[in-house]
């Protein structure tokens, strides 16, 4: 057995693709229709790039509309998807390590709902409705994942997309992996605020053998 006995993942935008959700919230909050085309070009980026793109105003209060629409309109959930090769990749792992969830989705349902629909590996669900710049809300839920899956902080690892989610890990004593495929911050920042970053989500097999020294 290697030195790390549990995983700790996020949700969106690490093993969900969530960028259908996003755009559908931009519609309904501008009231517009997003073109394909473009939305294509900008839909990794985040809301109020996108915002701008579509010719308006990202001021504070606009943004933070598009936001509560994203993630507090549950029939919106339903067009998530995950990310290619996520469910494979967390169920080859969860067969080595114990996989926990935190997520910024309102209700750990949510959650549950899209793990079980795609066949992830279930484990225990930490949710709280968390927005920008409040990313930092984590560190209380990761030490709580931590007493949930029964590990020290020195033998998880935190998988996110976000740099307040290796900020937050770092807090907690954890070791932090950014994914970099969906997230909405440039990689260079990234790299600033998590311990190790990948590509994909299907690059975290490879890393995690590596930093067991070739114990998987």
């Amino acid at each position: 057995m290697g030195k790390f006995r549990a995983i700790i993942f996020d949700i969106d935008a690490t093993i969900c693709d969530n960028t259908e959700r996003r755009r559908r919230a931009i519609e309904l909050t501008l009231n517009i229709a997003v073109p394909e085309e473009l939305y294509s070009r900008i839909k990794k980026k985040g809301f109020p790039h996108i915002i701008k793109a579509l010719g308006f105003e990202p001021n504070n209060e606009l943004v933070k509309k598009v936001e509560r629409c994203f993630l507090e309109n549950e029939e919106l959930y339903v067009l998530d998807r995950p990310i290619e090769g996520a469910v494979e990749t967390l169920n080859a792992l969860a067969s080595i390590y114990r996989v926990g969830y935190v997520t910024g989705r309102p209700k750990e349902q949510l959650a549950l709902d899209f793990l079980k629909r795609y066949g992830f590996p279930i484990g225990p669900v930490m949710a709280r409705r968390i927005g920008s710049g409040e990313g930092m809300k984590k560190v209380e839920i990761f030490k709580e994942m931590l007493k949930r899956l029964e590990v020290e902080p020195s033998e998880a690892v935190s998988v996110g997309d976000m740099p307040e989610d290796g900020l937050a890990s770092r807090a907690a004593g954890v070791l932090s992996v950014g994914v970099a495929e969906f997230s909405t911050v440039d990689v260079d920042l990234m790299r600033n605020n998590f311990d190790h970053i990948i590509e994909r989500i299907t690059d975290l097999p490879k890393l995690l053998a590596d930093l067991e020294g070739g114990y998987i």
